[in-house]
């Protein structure tokens, strides 16, 4: 009684294997994304760019640093690595885009009929990305890349990684959740009462039960809240999962825009009128129609494409120089 006519149907003519019941976080998740898929009205752009350059340069460097680098020490190692995954360059890139195209960087506050809408772009670029865990994916926020150099990033981005894999992301975001939660109480705001009940029914009769293992590892080595809320941007980079190009991305309001990074791969490409093997990656924007118009965001394809063309803007970028 009182469930899905169709799922209802499926139950009785289906043999079922398993019967899963949705974690804490998969609630909201899934809440919210069906929020977005609903109520934000996408637009998706797909975009495939040469890197040759970034690769062609990061395999210069790396081989400048293993001929100068005295024995195995971690410094050298982790410059190598730094030339050879790409992940801390593309976040540190979209960064720097960005702050040329401040339109696609801040939230949205849509009230038609209390102001007809409102978007704030932001000063800070603080970009969440995706961190795969047993447990599923989190997202950490990187404040600011564009203001530090590529080292700084990429240590900033392992030490978020590591933290994320050492922190049970139930018990993260149901505090993330509560803080929501009382938010939208002062706030009054009718349209977070789906997100408040699944909170409050958390926790009254569902709290999530820590995961064993997690009670053991120090506060200081997990994520703390602060650590995933915040963000003005997204980047799910699935390029580093698996092969193929990025899939469309649904945005995370009140966010406006997120990104997707596709696998770098070796493709035939056309070069004076010539096909050719090259370096290329797929990038895929989503953006919320009622921010902006997809005018105003072309600009940042200039941009980035600039940066995979001049790696070294990236790469020897040092505090005070252009972004």
């Amino acid at each position: 009684m009182f469930q899905d006519f169709r799922v209802a149907y499926l139950r009785k003519h289906v043999k079922v294997k398993e019967v899963q019941r949705f974690s804490f976080l998969r609630q909201m998740v899934a809440y919210f994304l069906a929020e977005a898929a609903r109520k934000t009205p996408h637009a998706a752009m797909v975009a495939q760019y040469d890197v040759t350059p970034l690769v062609e340069y990061g395999q210069e460097k790396e081989g400048e640093i293993a001929r100068n680098a005295t024995g195995m020490a971690e410094k050298d190692l982790f410059r190598r690595a730094i030339h050879k995954n790409f992940s801390a360059f593309f976040l540190k890139a979209i960064a720097h885009s960005l702050h040329h195209t401040p339109c696609m960087n801040g939230f949205i506050d849509y009230a038609p009929i209390l102001n007809g809408g409102t978007l704030y772009r932001a000063e800070d670029i603080n970009l969440s990305f995706t961190a795969h865990t047993k447990y599923g994916v989190v997202r950490p926020v990187l404040r600011n890349p564009h203001l530090k150099p590529l080292e700084q990033v990429a240590s900033e981005m392992r030490d978020l990684v590591r933290r994320a894999r050492r922190t049970d992301p139930e018990q993260l975001y149901f505090e993330a959740a509560r803080i929501y939660a009382w938010e939208g109480i002062r706030q009054l705001d009718l349209k977070a009462f789906g997100a408040l009940w699944i909170t409050l029914r958390g926790m009254l009769w569902q709290r999530p039960v820590p995961e064993p293992g997690y009670e053991k590892i120090p506060e200081e080595q997990k994520l703390k809240v602060d650590d995933i809320l915040g963000s003005t941007c997204t980047v799910a980079n699935i390029g580093m999962m698996i092969s193929g190009n990025q899939t469309v991305t649904v945005i995370i309001p009140p966010e406006v825009m997120m990104f997707g990074i596709g696998d770098l791969k070796l493709a035939p490409w056309v070069v004076d009128g010539a096909v050719v093997p090259r370096y290329t990656i797929t990038v895929t924007g989503s953006m919320d129609h009622r921010a902006f118009d997809a005018g105003e965001a072309f600009p940042f394809g200039k941009h980035i494409k600039r940066y995979f063309d001049n790696p070294n803007l990236i790469f020897e970028w040092n505090e005070g120089d252009p972004i």
